[in-house]
């Protein structure tokens, strides 16, 4: 069902499904066929926007949870109206609260999920998360060594981040410069970021990395939920976050067509000044402007 009227809501900020459900008789009341979500999926603990995904397939419990979720496309449901879900293929958050991304920073390129991220494997990965350089923050004592006393696992912390060490570098001879010597990962200043960054972050932010949803296997698990939620007919659209971002923004758009379905009504986030265009039309999927649907034919997109 192509949407005459969405109306957008923004979760989090004390924005919650069960607050959405009960907007949903009003919602009804202006005309609305279809409610626009802002991303649902778990993101960062604190997030007041929810486009730092921790992990694309679970709801986050900040705003209700599945269980909230469910409350409310059943309120969508029995008042005939659909929901369409802003999604987010381009990056997730580099919080330690991201388990593939920890795991690539525990694992290396042993990790399984190392292929998921835009990384250059051929140095090592770059953490430009302190305040100063490493030298400046270890001196003084910013830096400190923790083991986890269940598992016997070492972590370096740093205030409330704790990055663990590689496997088999541990050693109580060894001094913490020596042991982060000895990893596949380098702490270092953010202001290192522009010239050092060795993996691809959402414009320049450091806290968003960039996912390579051009890998199939990778795809596939980070639309587990998405796609389980449109073939179980909960969710009736997708609006696409920053498509120009990917690596394949055309090819990325065909696969999500080919795996939701024709039915499934699809939008982007178009902005026409970028240098990368996709298709003004493909297979059912439209050009969004920012906030706004435009459903007569052409394009649409931020404009500055």
């Amino acid at each position: 069902m192509i949407p005459s009227a969405t109306y957008r809501i923004q979760f989090r900020n004390g924005m919650t499904f069960d607050r959405a459900a009960a907007l949903v008789p009003y919602l009804k009341d202006l005309g609305i066929s279809h409610l626009y979500a802002s991303p649902v999926f778990t993101a960062t603990a604190g997030s007041t926007h929810g486009y730092d995904v921790t992990n694309p397939n679970e709801i986050d419990p900040a705003i209700g949870g599945r269980d909230g979720f469910n409350r409310m496309a059943a309120a969508l449901k029995q008042a005939g109206m659909g929901l369409i879900l802003d999604i987010v293929p381009n990056h997730m958050s580099t919080s330690l609260e991201n388990a593939w991304w920890r795991d690539v920073i525990e694992y290396g390129q042993q990790s399984r999920y190392f292929r998921y991220f835009d990384i250059d494997g051929s140095r090592p990965l770059t953490l430009p998360f302190l305040g100063d350089t490493f030298e400046a923050e270890l001196e003084k004592g910013a830096i400190t060594l923790k083991r986890d006393p269940v598992t016997n696992k070492a972590a370096l912390v740093y205030y409330d981040a704790e990055y663990p060490l590689n496997p088999g570098t541990y050693s109580e001879d060894k001094s913490i410069a020596e042991l982060h010597e000895a990893q596949s990962w380098r702490l270092m200043s953010w202001r290192e970021a522009p010239k050092q960054l060795s993996w691809r972050r959402f414009f320049e932010i450091t806290g968003l990395l960039g996912v390579r949803v051009e890998d199939d296997a990778v795809f596939d698990d980070s639309h587990r939920l998405i796609l389980e939620l449109v073939h179980a007919g909960v969710v009736d659209g997708l609006r696409i976050d920053h498509v120009d971002g990917l690596a394949d923004p055309l090819g990325y758009l065909q696969r999500l067509r080919e795996k939701t379905g024709p039915e499934c009504y699809i939008t982007v986030e178009k902005n026409p000044r970028e240098g990368r265009t996709a298709p003004r039309r493909l297979a059912g999927i439209r050009h969004h402007r920012l906030r706004v649907y435009r459903l007569a034919g052409g394009s649409a997109g931020r404009r500055r």
